[in-house]
């Protein structure tokens, strides 16, 4: 299980440092839907999806590390 804790912290911090990367602008947001905001100007709209994805991904590891972690067998 710590094993297992260790991984899901790791991509955590790969998330959140994903999620801060497109929000600074330099990763391109990579979801779009196909719902157009291209078509009207709203090129932004596809970083902020996609750096609340990324945030939200770093969360649910984190918190499966967590709870991994609890699990675990102490020493």
């Amino acid at each position: 299980m710590k094993i297992a804790s260790f991984t899901c912290t790791v991509i955590g911090l790969l998330g959140a440092l994903m999620a801060g990367l497109t929000a600074l602008g330099v990763s391109p947001g990579f979801i779009d839907f196909g719902i157009g905001f291209g078509e009207i100007g709203m090129d932004s709209v596809t970083e902020v999806i996609t750096t609340a994805f990324w945030g939200g991904l770093a969360v649910l590891t984190f918190l499966a590390a967590i709870a991994f972690g609890v699990i675990a067998e102490k020493e």
